[in-house]
């Protein structure tokens, strides 16, 4: 064999046992998939200005036995303009007749605009919220056989005191 084959047939070993390590570490390895950068910007609507569903994100917990009405909620709030928060089954030990908005606030303003959604009657329960951000409301079997109010399809609060509001900040790609 001639001495530049044996050199061309070494390089292509070394490449093919690289390229081998190297694969089999990118295979094995764990992918990291978090971002460390903010997912929202917090801003403060100023009291006396309107406060909008673009501002108040709604999380929606299903306390009935109907399959998919916290889903089916928070599409309809998202169609209203209201941002999507979490959608699960209720996480809380409550018994659920209706809706039942977890605030120790009724008057909040956030808390205000999304209640103006139902028609009564509306439960409060001080109950710290479930969630970081948002409004969190509890949909009994109630709730199935009643829906929201049609007459509330643009709705705002007039905002009686700074309300702080997380907006997403959407990635650009």
């Amino acid at each position: 064999m001639k001495p530049g084959g044996l050199l061309l047939l070494l390089v292509t070993f070394v490449m093919f046992i690289g390229g081998s390590v190297i694969g089999f570490n990118l295979l094995t390895s764990s992918a990291d998939t978090t971002v460390d950068a903010p997912t929202c910007e917090m801003r403060t609507v100023a009291e006396g200005e309107e406060l909008t569903p673009n501002l108040v994100t709604v999380n929606v917990y299903n306390a009935s036995r109907t399959a998919g009405l916290a889903n089916r909620l928070s599409v309809l709030m998202q169609r209203r303009g209201f941002l999507a928060g979490t959608v699960a089954n209720n996480p809380t030990d409550l018994e659920v007749d209706n809706v039942v908005i977890l605030t120790a606030d009724p008057e909040d303003p956030q808390v205000r605009l999304v209640a103006s959604q139902f028609g009564d009657p509306i439960e409060y329960v001080d109950q710290p919220g479930t969630s970081e951000r948002g409004v969190d409301v509890l949909l009994g079997s109630g709730y199935a056989d009643r829906g929201v109010r049609s007459d509330r399809e643009n709705p705002s609060v007039s905002v009686d005191r700074p309300v702080d509001v997380c907006v997403p900040i959407l990635p650009v790609d």
